[in-house]
């Protein structure tokens, strides 16, 4: 786990850690069972504000949308640094992330590459995954991106 490369990639994408999540929400942030971590879905929040709002295709270009994917990922590493710790990381399963488009878009995997490619620049090859780029019409409050991971942590 390269923590430098991370950091710079928090700076490149303009991430700052949002305020803490309300306690009364019916789920958590990432669930452990064993050597295996499920991160819930995380939008493109910085600071405790929503970027890129709207699809992908409409009033999102491709261009945002790759750093939308790429911010929700930073949120799903900040979320599983806060439950486990990023050096307790074996390796990145399997990644989903979820895209509001329009029906004219079909690039669906350079969107989220953008994603992936933070997951390999820190992890390196235990960053590489298995991985689902979804279209879909809406997301949560308006977002352009979500992104949920699956994590092997280290026995």
């Amino acid at each position: 786990m390269n923590r430098d490369k991370l950091e710079s990639l928090k700076a490149l994408y303009g991430f700052k850690p949002s305020p803490a999540a309300p306690p009364e929400r019916p789920f958590i942030g990432v669930k452990v069972n064993g050597t295996i971590a499920y991160v819930s879905g995380h939008l493109p929040f910085t600071g405790g504000e929503q970027l890129y709002k709207g699809r992908i295709g409409d009033n999102v270009t491709i261009e945002e949308g790759q750093k939308s994917a790429a911010l929700s990922t930073l949120n799903c590493l900040d979320a599983l640094d806060q439950a486990v710790g990023l050096e307790n990381v074996a390796e990145i399963v399997k990644v989903t992330g979820y895209l509001c488009c329009t029906e004219a878009i079909t690039e669906h995997p350079s969107i989220m590459n953008a994603g992936s490619q933070v997951l390999v620049e820190v992890f390196g090859e235990a960053g590489k995954h298995a991985r689902a780029a979804l279209g879909i019409h809406t997301l949560p409050l308006g977002a352009s991106t979500e992104v949920e991971m699956i994590v092997s942590l280290k026995a």
